[in-house]
């Protein structure tokens, strides 16, 4: 098991993300959604660390934010109709494998399996900045 506490740069270089994501963002596409590739998810990402730091929490807690953001939307690679519970479900397991710690990893998957519009639920302050982060991208 990996020791190293996992990095938000660590998710955007695994290439198993990278295709989740891309496939995601083509499914949408199909259905005629607009853009939710590397841009959005790069962008949610850099606004949910950035929120949590002019609150004053931790260079930690906003890593796990820029995580969560990232991979917010892999779930649209299933279905749009609840996304956020499979990219939940997704993230889980690619975290996992990659040696994410269960506290933090449990903080990732509250946020995105909270984040969607329709249903966003603020369980904690990752997941209320990870909401606000995807309505203002």
């Amino acid at each position: 098991m990996n020791t190293e506490p996992l990095t938000y740069e660590m998710v955007r270089q695994n290439e198993a993300i990278k295709a989740y994501i891309r496939m995601a963002d083509e499914a949408l596409i199909a259905r005629g959604y607009t853009e939710h590739s590397f841009a959005h998810v790069t962008k949610t990402a850099a606004a949910a660390s950035s929120i949590l730091a002019q609150t004053g929490h931790g260079t930690r807690e906003q890593e796990l934010a820029s995580i969560a953001a990232y991979l917010h939307d892999i779930g649209n690679v299933v279905n749009r109709a609840g996304h956020e519970q499979s990219g939940a479900l997704m993230a889980f397991t690619l975290l996992r494998d990659m040696g994410a710690q269960p506290e933090e990893l449990a903080q990732i998957i509250a946020a995105i399996g909270n984040h969607d519009e329709g249903t966003a639920f603020p369980v904690s302050d990752i997941a209320a900045t990870l909401i606000l982060a995807d309505n203002t991208i």
